[in-house]
């Protein structure tokens, strides 16, 4: 007995002597997300990613896991804060985005008992909270705020918005709609089964991203007023050619500039999924039953 808890021992240490960079790398590459959903290879790449350009980079080369210090993570956090960015420094989101694969990763270190709790809650980065001076990247708009949004967003946007906001597919989502995941007879409703990250065509982010949401009559119409002439596997938002909507263009160069007419602060698109769901709390619904209670507004 005694034999077997000293060999433990020294596996344990060992563990702790490794190197952040290679613990952090080797969790990367097996994370399997948390509960039951799943991790896509380009997230994994994407957290590499976050790591090498953010944490490596303050943290120094040659520390240890057993080494790390809360101070050292305050200071990690003070560090990103400082950091320059495009409009200034970093934003809130792209510090969020910084910690969240060193966070994950230490989490896992801390359940395998290679960590203590404190140093792990040193990452704790303060929830976005209210509206009443601005609405940070990843809240909501209010009712009032998202009439004056989609008033400003241009015509041939609008329904692309509309659909955002009414069902709060993810802008992965939406982009990667197709005709035949679309029935807009009877009890309309979409399927969600595939995304579109970065130009590439996956699953969605979760296995409960499969789903089928209904969709209003008003919106069904609308839909299928655009309808005529298209193919079943043709996608129903697209660029001028018939490729897949870039996001990231498409906030920049429509959503950003509606934002500002509308006298509105910066928000992106998953603002609209969370203000779906705001608004179903405000009529006494729940968010997860979004896919079977959208009804006509």
């Amino acid at each position: 007995m005694a034999t077997g808890s000293a060999t433990r021992k020294p596996q344990h240490q060992q563990r702790r002597s490794q190197l952040l960079r290679s613990y952090a790398l080797g969790w990367a590459d097996s994370h399997i997300g948390l509960g039951q959903d799943t991790v896509r290879e380009a997230t994994r790449v994407e957290y590499k990613r976050l790591l090498i350009t953010f944490a490596f980079r303050y943290l120094p080369a040659e520390i240890r896991l057993g080494e790390l210090t809360s101070s050292q993570l305050h200071g990690f956090v003070s560090w990103l804060r400082a950091r320059p960015g495009l409009h200034g420094r970093l934003s809130e989101r792209t510090i969020r985005n910084a910690v969240t694969p060193l966070r994950l990763c230490l989490r896992c270190a801390k359940e395998e008992g290679l960590l203590g709790k404190d140093v792990v809650q040193a990452l704790a980065l303060p929830r976005c909270r209210g509206r009443a001076r601005g609405i940070p990247e990843g809240c909501f708009l209010t009712r009032t705020q998202l009439a004056r949004l989609l008033a400003e967003i241009p015509k041939q946007w609008q329904l692309f918005f509309d659909l955002l906001a009414s069902t709060g597919l993810r802008v992965s989502e939406a982009v990667a709609l197709r005709w035949c995941d679309l029935e807009l007879d009877g009890s309309p409703y979409l399927l969600v089964r595939r995304s579109i990250v970065k130009g590439v065509v996956g699953a969605p982010k979760s296995r409960h991203g499969f789903r089928r949401v209904p969709l209003t009559r008003r919106l069904a119409s609308q839909l299928a007023e655009i309808r005529a002439g298209t193919e079943v596997e043709d996608l129903v938002f697209h660029g001028p050619r018939g490729a897949p909507i870039n996001p990231n263009n498409t906030r920049y160069r429509v959503l950003a500039p509606a934002l500002k007419r509308a006298g509105l602060p910066s928000v992106g698109f998953h603002a609209l999924r969370h203000t779906c769901a705001s608004l179903l709390i405000e009529r006494g619904l729940s968010p997860p039953l979004t896919r079977l209670t959208c009804t006509d507004t």
